[in-house]
């Protein structure tokens, strides 16, 4: 009866974490979508109120994702893993024979490196934008105190 307790266990396991890794997946590819759409918003628009509200929904995203890292912690604390670090090289080592198992990690390793590549081009690119606002800001700065310094002096010279 222990073997067969341990079978359905080792089943079980197998089936969250297959539908963790889809779940992460779908959510990840919502993440990679926003963050396109949040270059576009600084880039192509610079359009900060857009900008604002794809931050707002992401954030949506990130707390769903963080939610599905509790889901893991129940996975790996009913397969008696410790650390999270490696788990899913230990799936494919315990579940050989499951074809659909490698195929889901590499997905979700692909669309994890590719959301890091996005944001971090998300981010140089807010930083430079910020950087030309700041420019132009102090550029109008100098601009209205060299009006105010020229209507100090009675306006034009050649009247």
């Amino acid at each position: 009866m222990q073997k067969q307790e341990a079978l359905h266990l080792q089943d079980k396991i197998l089936e969250q974490s297959k539908e963790l890794i889809s779940r992460e997946i779908k959510l990840c590819k919502t993440l990679r979508a926003m963050i396109s759409r949040e270059l576009e918003a600084i880039v192509l628009n610079g359009d900060m109120d857009e900008l604002a509200g794809i931050l707002e929904q992401k954030d949506g995203v990130i707390s769903q994702l963080q939610l599905l890292a509790d889901g893991w912690r129940d996975v790996l604390d009913e397969s008696g893993t410790q650390s999270p670090d490696g788990f899913g090289i230990r799936l494919m080592q315990i579940y050989p024979d499951d074809t659909e198992l490698p195929a889901l990690i590499e997905e979700s390793r692909e669309i994890a490196a590719s959301i890091i590549q996005a944001e971090d081009e998300a981010v140089s690119e807010l930083e430079k934008h910020s950087a030309g606002l700041r420019s132009q800001m102090v550029s109008r700065v100098h601009a209205k105190n060299a009006a105010a310094s020229y209507a100090k002096m009675g306006g034009g010279y050649f009247y």
